[in-house]
């Protein structure tokens, strides 16, 4: 798993700048313009690098390669899963310390529950996106796969979008979501851990 890692560490170096590249922009933009999907895409983003990995795996001969190493398919499957979990600390992280300045800048102030939530709900969006777009890349590959989960994924961003948009025309109901909230992180959690297990079925039975 280690050397699995590594190796996706060694590619994103190569490969994947242009993602830090977006990230940065997408960030800056932020500062002038507090449109939320300027903080939502680089949350995106750390599902988007495994799923380029993939591609570039595929590409070089390197998931046939693999059959001849000592790692069963559930160990590549985890090491991007695993990959992304480590993508999402750092996005989360810069996109919270953004978040921070934009509250600031309009309100003058930092609203705790209002950024808590924000954080919140770029958690789902990442681990929703990771969670639809990985099993469906492990069972069709990369090309095919695109075809099925990008038009997935934008309508979950539309649906977090007008969720948002609903949510702050109805304060009411913060002591609702305030209960609500524990369950739909294990919800979120319960449905990565299902993706999980589907991609490493899928993997298993796909010929490559």
């Amino acid at each position: 798993m280690k050397g699995l890692l590594l190796k996706d560490w060694y590619m994103m170096k190569k490969y994947c700048r242009i993602y830090l590249l977006l990230a940065v922009v997408f960030l800056a933009l932020s500062f002038h313009d507090d449109n939320m999907f300027y903080i939502y895409y680089p949350c995106l983003l750390s599902c988007l690098v495994p799923v380029n990995l993939l591609s570039y795996d595929e590409r070089s001969g390197w998931m046939r390669y693999s059959g001849v190493l000592p790692y069963a398919k559930r160990q590549i499957v985890s090491s991007k899963y695993l990959l992304n979990l480590f993508l999402m600390l750092p996005i989360i992280t810069a996109v919270g310390v953004v978040r921070v300045f934009q509250m600031n800048a309009a309100s003058g102030g930092l609203e705790l529950g209002d950024y808590l939530v924000t954080l919140f709900s770029m958690w789902i969006f990442a681990m929703v996106s990771s969670s639809v777009s990985l099993p469906v890349i492990f069972r069709f590959g990369t090309q095919k796969g695109r075809i099925v989960y990008i038009p997935v994924i934008a309508m979950f961003f539309s649906a977090i979008a007008i969720a948002n948009g609903l949510l702050a025309e109805m304060p009411q109901i913060d002591l609702a979501m305030d209960l609500l909230l524990p369950g739909i992180a294990l919800l979120v959690i319960g449905m990565y851990a299902l993706s999980w297990y589907l991609s490493v079925v899928f993997y298993r039975k796909r010929e490559l």
